[in-house]
């Protein structure tokens, strides 16, 4: 395989990966994946536009690393969506419990 099939097929991967990180249970507790997927997709983001992938014409080039440079960047901006989504539906129940424990606190209050 040459130079540019591979780093194609990288990108690929890397795109894969990102969608793989969600599926591993409880992922937002352990953030080292998600992280790591993070600063490749923006490490690949940046190489991309600024280096382009080797092995094409020079006309289809330049739409080819935006279009690739700009999904990654799509993908860095809908994973930490995805993250604080998990966060805020994580620290949800606690929120509702302490809540709840502060209405029934009120209303044996009122009751004495």
């Amino acid at each position: 395989m040459d130079t540019s099939t591979t780093l194609l097929f990288a990108v690929a991967a890397l795109l894969g990966a990102n969608h793989v990180v969600f599926k591993i249970p409880g992922w937002h507790r352990r953030r080292v994946l998600f992280w790591g997927v993070q600063l490749l997709n923006l490490g690949t983001a940046i190489a991309v536009l600024v280096w382009g992938l080797p092995g094409f014409e020079a006309t289809a080039a330049v739409a080819i690393k935006w279009v690739l440079g700009l999904l990654l960047i799509l993908h860095i901006i809908t994973n930490n969506q995805q993250l604080v989504k998990a966060l805020q539906s994580s620290a949800k129940p606690q929120v509702d419990h302490e809540r709840r424990s502060h209405i029934k606190a009120a209303l044996a209050r009122g009751e004495e």
